[in-house]
């Protein structure tokens, strides 16, 4: 029998803005055994749900589109507006008008053009009152009335590459007779709830059958039908088998391993990213070696031997720390691995079912991954092997 400490104090979510999605077993890197609860209960009740079971939890597709943009009735003055993450800065990104972006987003063309077909066309979907965050997936089919239109027809298919995957469906398919009347397609993921931008919170389990129906606008729904998604009796063993492994892990642990990892989140965080672009297993060893070459690039920045001896000094005092707590190191990334592995058979099932075929140079993948909600609090479900060592290489070229 489980008999986690950590089941009745799970930390309830403090996040008020969506600007960053964190992965499932990262969680145990940057907040311990409260980052374990949530990773743990979350992965629990997505396999609990995919086995027929109802909780709270909530899944729905995670969609690689581009930009993410926050529109809606400003809740101050009722007027439509449309913009970036920027909305809810300090010195807010407001855009009621195309002059308002061009103002605000001429350094970017691209992005003010996608922004003034979003000003267009939103308001004829969105009912009045609501705010919502979501990904572009595209501006409409090339045609004379849309010239602007980035949607390929080639092989009896409809395409678009918003980011880095490449989107697919039949031209028969019911997706591609909507793609096909419409201007613009939008994911909406998010609804925005206050008196005002900065006191508006998210609500991450957005009712997207709210927003109005109309041929201009492709609304991709994210939510999942489970009962279509295949998860066999071996992927459920399999992802029992390495919960229980975390789960042990994580008992082994000292009470006290988050305190001493802490102060490495942050580079420990990059260097799992790094093993993801490299394809290898994160190690102790592999972590030394890590903020060795990180330090070296440091003092190729620095001309004087004074500075370079300080980076070298904060170096040692780096891998005196890890040395130290190698133990603790150890144990986070023990529960690292097996939650990732865990989550990895989830997402391959819950990519049985989509709307859409998936590819990403000519080669065909999985969805970009999921978001799991859990106390209004999201996080990402994503094969790191399979789309973020995509993404990230993509980038480099």
């Amino acid at each position: 029998m489980l008999n986690f400490k950590f089941f009745l104090t799970e930390a309830v979510s403090d996040e008020s803005k969506l600007t960053h999605l964190e992965h499932a077993e990262d969680h145990v890197i940057n907040a311990g055994d409260k980052g374990f609860a949530h990773a743990y209960h979350n992965l629990q009740d997505t396999h609990d749900i995919l086995k027929g079971k109802k909780n709270k939890t909530t899944i729905t597709t995670k969609y690689d589109g581009s930009p993410s943009i926050v529109w809606g009735h400003h809740p101050e003055t009722g007027k439509f507006f449309v913009g970036t993450k920027s909305v809810f800065n300090k010195d807010p990104k407001i855009n009621h008008t195309p002059e308002d972006i061009d103002r605000n987003h001429g350094h970017a063309p691209g992005l003010a053009e996608k922004l003034k077909h979003a000003l267009k066309h939103l308001p004829k979907i969105t009912p009045k009152g609501k705010v919502y965050q979501g990904d572009l997936m595209h501006s409409g089919v090339k045609s004379k009335t849309n010239p602007h239109g980035d949607v390929e027809v080639k092989d009896n298919k409809l395409h678009f590459k918003p980011n880095t995957i490449t989107y697919s469906t039949p031209h028969d398919s019911e997706e591609s007779g909507k793609i096909k009347q419409s201007k613009i397609g939008v994911v909406p993921h998010t609804e925005y709830k206050g008196t005002s931008l900065t006191n508006m919170k998210a609500h991450y389990n957005a009712d997207t059958t709210q927003l109005k129906e109309h041929p201009d606008v492709h609304v991709v729904h994210p939510t999942i039908d489970h009962k279509k998604v295949k998860y066999t009796p071996e992927q459920q063993k399999k992802f029992e088998e390495h919960l229980h492994s975390a789960t042990n892990s994580f008992n082994s642990a000292h009470k006290d391993f988050h305190s001493a990892i802490e102060p490495h989140t942050e580079h420990l965080k990059t260097y799992i990213n790094k093993t993801v672009k490299e394809n290898t297993k994160p190690t102790v060893e592999g972590y030394k070696e890590h903020l060795a070459g990180r330090a070296l690039k440091e003092m190729d920045k620095v001309k004087t031997e004074k500075a370079k001896a300080a980076k070298q000094k904060t170096l040692q005092g780096q891998h005196a720390h890890v040395n130290d707590n190698a133990q603790h190191f150890q144990s986070a990334l023990n529960m690292h691995h097996h939650l990732q592995q865990a989550k990895n058979v989830l997402v391959h099932a819950l990519s049985t079912h989509q709307k859409f075929d998936h590819h990403i140079a000519g080669i065909k993948t999985k969805p970009e991954g999921f978001v799991a909600v859990r106390n209004n609090r999201p996080t990402k479900l994503v094969d790191r092997g399979d789309f973020s060592r995509a993404n990230f290489l993509s980038r480099e070229r």
